[in-house]
């Protein structure tokens, strides 16, 4: 059972006390005025092209599942974990160590298999969704086709995986449909549950410690 590891607070909590509001916010903000470069994930199909040279270029290209991209020319290119920038520039400086000069190399991610999340618990189709651009909480569940009729939509859950821990912080989603509460970023891996109650079932019931309170998530016990 983990430690709390803030002074003046004992035992364990569960996850019904997972951090809501200015703490929940403080880790999953609301979209920022300018969003993160996706990174590229293995089977993402990209469309690479080297300009004047269309014998180089590829329209369909998927990466494998180490990471690489077969090229033309220069052979495998490993990709995995940059961004659309830096791979062209990757790719260009390949191309031009040997048989291009000054290559001008430009790279879209057509398919971004890497950004999915896992939507659970009380929705009408809960499962694995990818998404491309930025989405927020409201859009995550609208993925599901909404929640069902029954649904608690004061308490869903976000669980994310940060410093190698899974942790979860608690919204208000009926607060900020109306305008009341932030609609806060979902990132890539992140996992949504809709209802205290599935929310439990779904992480087995596991106790939960207050690793840092302004973190805004709370960590779940054994970190799986």
């Amino acid at each position: 059972m983990a430690a709390l590891a803030l002074p003046g607070l004992a035992g364990c909590a569960t996850v019904e006390e997972a951090p809501r509001g200015e703490a929940a916010y403080a880790v999953v903000p609301p979209p920022p005025a300018v969003g993160m470069d996706y990174r590229i994930a293995p089977d993402d199909v990209l469309r690479i092209s080297v300009y004047h040279e269309p014998d180089l270029s590829l329209e369909d290209a998927q990466v494998s599942a180490t990471g690489m991209i077969r090229m033309p020319l220069i052979g495998d290119v490993s990709i995995g974990g940059l961004t659309s920038g830096e791979a062209a520039d990757v790719i260009a400086g390949r191309l031009g160590d040997r048989y291009l000069v000054s290559p001008q190399v430009t790279l879209f991610v057509k398919k971004a298999v890497g950004r999915r999340i896992t939507l659970d618990g009380e929705v009408r189709e809960p499962g694995l969704y990818p998404f491309d651009g930025r989405l927020t909480l409201s859009q995550a569940v609208a993925l599901g086709k909404g929640p069902t009729r029954l649904a608690g939509l004061s308490q869903i859950v976000v669980v994310r995986r940060m410093d190698g821990q899974r942790q979860a912080a608690m919204f208000d989603l009926g607060a900020i449909r109306k305008g009341e509460a932030p609609d806060p970023e979902i990132l890539p891996g992140d996992q949504v549950i809709v209802g205290l109650s599935r929310a439990k079932a779904i992480l087995g019931g596991a106790l939960i410690a207050v690793p840092v309170l302004a973190a805004g998530f709370i960590a779940l016990d054994g970190g799986n």
